[in-house]
């Protein structure tokens, strides 16, 4: 604080000079000017900062400078203008001491700062100061240049540098230095004295072949010189573990699961080699291997061989088998062998692809299956179908014929069903793809019938109602009329409407009478329904009856009424009556017929007398 006050006082004087001169249009104050700090070390950087108020016109200038001279004289210069500023500023600058500048020796030397500014507007100003600043010897340090880990059995050349330990660029140049390395029970393996070069760099060769993996101390000394004081750096040399590979010569990619009960199952034989990075086998390694299920050693066979056998007491699954070399001159290797367990196949055989059951009775589905790895065990085996309706599960004893009972109960869809197994166990699989069969569940039907008429050479109407299993009406059938016993029906209607009468056409062959026809109702995926039927057929004929007569009727008149005659017997006078060709038209007797006057009389067949022939009446 003291040098402070003292430079006030000597630039304030320098001020009051120039107050003298003429007035300016110009403000100038310089209030301090000051370092960092008192005590510098060589390599050590001087922070110099003067405050100050410079405010003068454009045409005017300001020019400030720092500068640092040492025992060997100026060291330092650092000048430049500002601009005009009516606000105090801070004006700054820096100075890194170097070795070639001084020489502190052991009691240290003094170095000089100075700082100074003139201004100029018209008329010339200035004002200027200086502080003195011991400097004494700097410190030393060592940095690597390269990495410090070197794997076993590796030569190595490790590079390194001395400098100050403000400076990385400030280097302790051409100097001797000691070199020692202890491994990690501190016993001394090198000790050696070398020189820095130019730029304070050195060099140590490793030799890899001597060193075990650990921590290794390098050990740095120096005595210092002018500049720079004596110093001791440790660093750590770290040896690790050579790199070391392993390498599968023999495993298995799958493998089968145990039994369900665990009596059978198989092993795994694995072969692996842990070598160097030379691929020279490494025989003193400990192997061990784990897994999910286990975990064991591996025996050394020599040559870098190793191997086990792995018992696979376990499901199916895909399993790793992880397999770790440890040795204590080399990297711990590490290896994952993966292996699939798989299941034991089976093979579904279905007797026949295709089966079919009616609706509330029950099937048996004949079926085998047969198995890759003889266990000889009963297996769980759930058949579904693809509408999530039948769900039937069976004990299967595999190699031999089994039975699938199956109820089409009424619930069930008609049509077809595709069925597939599935096995209720994580020990087997199929190995044909999701094997299946086919089960067609049919319907049965049941009608009502009922003629409405049939007429020779012409048709047959009748009315049909069909029903289903749940008494459901069916709309749409293929209805076949069969005479009497024969094998193919002589009328065939196909997806006929069973809402309408349906009207089927006779052949002539078949004459009017009493006949038996067979009728068949048929849908799809539904058992036909077969009725018989007995059949008037009738032969339709036509008969025109003309009554004539001559006799003229008398009418008496009174005031009151008409008397009309009556009980007059009137002869036929012509018929005509058409009939089949297949046989002759109906033979009248002569009859006779009474009228009423002024009236004409239409008799039919059901009013005449009946044949002498005997002949039927077929149709009206």
């Amino acid at each position: 604080m003291q040098r402070k006050t003292v430079a006030v006082i000597s630039i304030s004087l320098l001020l009051v000079f120039g107050l003298t001169l003429p007035a300016t249009a110009f403000y100038f104050d310089f209030q301090y000017f000051e370092t960092d700090k008192m005590v510098y070390e060589v390599g050590e950087t001087i922070e110099m900062a003067a405050r100050l108020i410079a405010d003068f016109s454009p045409e005017g200038w300001c020019y400030v400078s720092f500068a640092a001279v040492t025992d060997l004289g100026p060291a330092f210069a650092d000048e430049y203008f500002i601009p005009p500023l009516p606000d105090a500023r801070i004006v700054n600058s820096s100075y890194t001491i170097l070795p070639e500048h001084v020489n502190p020796g052991e009691n240290g030397s003094s170095a000089f700062v100075l700082f100074n500014v003139e201004i100029f507007d018209t008329v010339s100003q200035g004002a200027e100061d200086s502080i003195e600043v011991s400097i004494t010897k700097g410190h030393l340090t060592t940095i690597p240049l390269s990495s410090l880990i070197v794997q076993t059995g590796t030569n190595a050349t490790f590079n390194l540098k001395t400098v100050s330990v403000y400076d990385d660029t400030i280097p302790y140049s051409n100097e001797p230095i000691n070199l020692q390395v202890k491994d990690p029970s501190s016993a001394l393996i090198i000790n050696s004295n070398i020189s820095t070069n130019s730029d304070g760099t050195f060099s140590l060769n490793w030799n890899g072949s001597t060193t075990l993996p650990g921590i290794y101390d390098l050990i740095i000394t120096g005595l210092g010189n002018d500049d720079f004081l004596s110093f001791t750096k440790t660093l750590y040399v770290n040896v690790v573990p050579a790199v070391s590979n392993l390498t599968v010569l023999t495993a298995p990619e799958s493998i089968q699961c145990q039994s369900p009960d665990g009596i059978y199952f198989e092993y795994s034989d694995i072969l692996v080699k842990h070598e160097d990075a030379d691929q020279t086998g490494i025989d003193d390694s400990i192997l061990h291997w784990s897994t999910s299920f286990g975990s064991g050693e591996l025996t050394n066979l020599g040559n870098g061989e190793y191997n086990t056998t792995i018992p696979f007491q376990t499901a199916s699954g895909l399993y790793l088998i992880h397999i770790t070399a440890v040795n204590p001159t080399y990297q711990t290797a590490n290896i994952s062998i993966p292996i699939e367990v798989t299941k034991n196949t089976l093979s579904f055989w279905p007797i026949q692809s295709n089966w079919s059951v009616v609706h509330g009775n029950t099937t048996a589905i004949e079926f085998s299956i047969d198995e890759e790895f003889k266990w000889g065990k009963e297996i769980l085996i759930e058949f579904v179908d693809n509408y999530g309706e039948i769900n039937v599960s069976t004990e299967v004893l595999p190699d031999s014929s089994s039975i699938l009972e199956i109820t089409a109960w009424g619930n069930l869809s008609i049509g077809h069903h595709t069925i597939r197994p599935y096995i209720k166990s994580d020990y087997y699989a199929f190995s044909n793809n999701t094997p299946s069969f086919e089960l067609v569940i049919l319907g049965e039907l049941s009608f009502n019938l009922s003629i409405v008429s049939a007429y020779y050479a012409e048709n047959i109407q009748l009315s049909l109602e069909v029903f289903e299993f749940d008494n459901s009406t069916v709309e749409l059938a293929t209805v076949n009329i069969y005479y009497g016993s024969e094998i193919n029906p002589f009328a065939t209607l196909g997806n006929a409407s069973l809402t309408q009468v349906l009207t089927i056409d006779l052949p002539q062959w078949i004459s009017p009478g009493f006949h038996l026809l067979r009728l068949e109702v048929s849908a799809p995926y539904h058992v036909p329904a077969v009725n018989l039927v007995n059949v008037s057929i009738w032969m339709r004929t036509n008969i025109t009856i003309t009554v004539e007569t001559d006799v003229k009727p008398i009418s008496l008149y009174t005031e009151d009424s008409v008397i009309i005659p009556s009980n007059y017997d009137c002869p036929i006078a012509s018929t005509n009556s058409l009939g089949s060709i297949m046989r002759p038209p109906p033979i009248l007797f002569n009859g006779t017929t009474t009228t009423e006057s002024l009236t004409t009389r239409s008799t039919s067949l059901d009013n005449c007398p009946r044949f002498s022939s005997g002949t039927r009446i077929f149709s009206t």
